[in-house]
């Protein structure tokens, strides 16, 4: 990337790009993106021609910029919107007023991406894709606590006295891995 860039740190400043982009955006909808990726690490950047790139601030030792779309951006936001709304739901002692503001946010991310995906088509890129396998054997221990059963399993698989094969497969997870 050649040009100049600067972080977009106001909602009418996401609206620009993304009206550049096909998308009218209202400012409640760029803000909650805008929260969304700042709460995981990320910002945006835009050129003074409204190219729109995406920066990991944490995860990355590049400070290389990613060519992004407004679409992407959104479909993101969707992805760590389902994260916190599943954490959330998991927590039996969670907030009802940020579970509601969480369900707020799907709904009118949702909305977005379906007007997103009518104004910008989808970009084909490469995913990393990490294939979790989860094996499952319950093994006998003899112990005085939990903690000294724990370490002594832990013993035997290292010694190789309780090897886990195909016949112990217990599910399979799928998660993007970047």
């Amino acid at each position: 990337m050649s040009e100049k860039t600067k972080t977009i740190e106001y909602p009418e400043q996401l609206a620009a790009v993304a009206a550049r982009q096909g998308l009218q955006m209202a400012s409640i909808e760029a803000w909650i993106v805008l929260k969304l990726l700042d709460d995981h690490g990320y910002i945006l950047k835009m050129t003074e021609d409204f190219e729109l790139f995406l920066r990991d601030t944490q995860g990355s030792d590049s400070t290389e910029d990613e060519p992004y779309t407004i679409r992407d951006c959104i479909e993101l936001c969707q992805e760590m919107n389902e994260e916190l709304l599943a954490d959330h739901l998991s927590n039996k002692d969670g907030d009802a007023d940020k579970l509601e503001s969480l369900q707020k946010d799907e709904l009118i991310l949702r909305g977005l991406m379906l007007r997103a995906a009518n104004a910008l088509p989808a970009r084909v890129r490469v995913f990393n894709v990490a294939i979790i396998e989860n094996l499952r054997k319950v093994v006998p221990v003899e112990a005085a606590s939990w903690d000294e059963a724990r370490l002594k399993a832990e013993e035997m698989w290292k010694n190789g006295e309780c090897v886990l094969t195909t016949a112990d497969f217990a599910g399979v997870n799928y998660t993007c891995y970047n």
